[in-house]
């Protein structure tokens, strides 16, 4: 994931913002301690969302107490005592990372690559560990991979077929370990967050892509995007996909008992999602240059 699911701040409730920014600051502490202080430099809300949706979803109850930030002594935070969902993520954050290095070790630009070499010997290590404790996780994006790398070197692959293997991933990290109803629903769930995110990821870099001749699935409909119609019209036609996506995660996530955080989770699925969007799409379209001039923290 690429840092646009996250919750929209302005729309929360203070105590619910305070167990969001928790939950972040435990994913950050269990990254540190299953792996070291470099790997808390791949934190990301992205994967909070995973934290907050796994712990809502346990039946067991989730305690917080609150401590210093080994980097902020003077700033005291909540933090989860939850560890087996926590070193969950943090396991799935570091072998999404790896996985994401070897990709960018053949990439076009040479920034990526030179950044992808400078990093792949630490992120190897630390790869070899996170295999060990989440095997599962590592054959589910591994194989992800291998077929989004082979899907991208067809030709005009259509946005669906493109977007399918890192949502069938997504869907399948969210839902391992569960069963019945709750696990199709936390499959469907994360299958609609993933196809929400590379659709957005696809429309903000589409611009870039038909500069340098990266692969782009909405190059089978725009070979240029240059005049203000057809700028608007791919506005429309992603903000469309992006509704109807939205709209399936939304209920997928009504379809099961949450335990905690419902506030927390549909915030970062309505609004949250929402936000990301327009802050993405708004370059489209020449009069909302200063439309939501929000931060989230």
């Amino acid at each position: 994931m690429l840092g646009y699911v996250k919750a929209f701040k302005p729309e929360m409730k203070v105590k619910d913002y305070e167990l969001y920014r928790g939950i972040y600051c435990s994913l950050c502490r269990a990254l540190g301690r299953n792996y070291s202080p470099i790997a808390q430099l791949f934190l990301s809300y992205d994967f909070a969302f995973a934290a907050v949706l796994r712990l809502a979803a346990v039946e067991n109850g989730c305690s917080f107490v609150k401590k210093s930030c080994p980097y902020n002594p003077a700033k005291k935070c909540m933090i989860c005592q939850s560890r087996e969902t926590l070193d969950f993520c943090s396991h799935a954050i570091i072998i999404t990372v790896y996985y994401k290095i070897l990709d960018n070790m053949h990439d076009r630009g040479v920034k990526s690559k030179l950044i992808a070499y400078l990093l792949y010997p630490v992120i190897w290590l630390m790869h070899k560990k996170a295999a060990r404790f989440a095997p599962e996780i590592d054959t589910i994006i591994g194989e992800s991979m291998k077929i989004q790398s082979d899907t991208e070197k067809k030709k005009d692959v259509c946005i669906d077929e493109a977007a399918h293997p890192s949502a069938d991933a997504l869907g399948k990290i969210f839902s391992l370990g569960f069963d019945g109803e709750r696990k199709n629903s936390l499959y469907t769930l994360g299958y609609m967050v993933g196809r929400y995110v590379y659709i957005l990821d696809a429309a903000d870099d589409l611009e870039d892509d038909l500069k340098n001749g990266s692969f782009n699935p909405f190059k089978a409909e725009y070979n240029e995007i240059k005049n203000e119609n057809m700028r608007k019209a791919f506005n429309q036609r992603v903000t469309g996909m992006l509704n109807l996506t939205q709209s399936n995660a939304l209920d997928a996530l009504d379809s099961f008992e949450k335990k905690r955080f419902e506030d927390i989770l549909e915030n970062i699925v309505l609004e949250g999602l929402t936000f990301s969007a327009e802050k993405v799409l708004k370059k489209y379209l020449s009069d909302t240059k200063d439309k939501n001039n929000y931060t989230v923290e």
